[in-house]
């Protein structure tokens, strides 16, 4: 299980990488880059924390912690964007 769980992590932390850098370099067209960082980091912040806490409890609560911390993300790109 742990070795899932790795496999797993940088699965996608490499992929949040890879997003992280195309939403930094469209930061030019954004009208408040402060804003939409701190609700992007909000949600990268869950996106780990949310998963870890999970997994401490089992693998069914590793899910919904992985469910409710890409949600996070999702909402934290969204607001960002939208109110940027």
């Amino acid at each position: 299980p742990q070795t899932l769980l790795r496999v797993i992590a940088t699965h996608y932390s490499s992929q949040l990488t890879k997003q992280i850098f195309a939403i930094l370099g469209s930061l030019a067209i954004l009208g408040a880059p402060a804003d939409f960082i701190s609700n992007v980091g909000t949600g990268v912040r869950d996106f780990f924390y949310e998963p870890i806490q999970g997994a401490v409890h089992g693998p069914r609560q590793f899910i919904e912690g992985l469910e409710a911390g890409t949600q996070s993300l999702a909402r934290g790109v969204f607001v960002g964007v939208v109110r940027g």
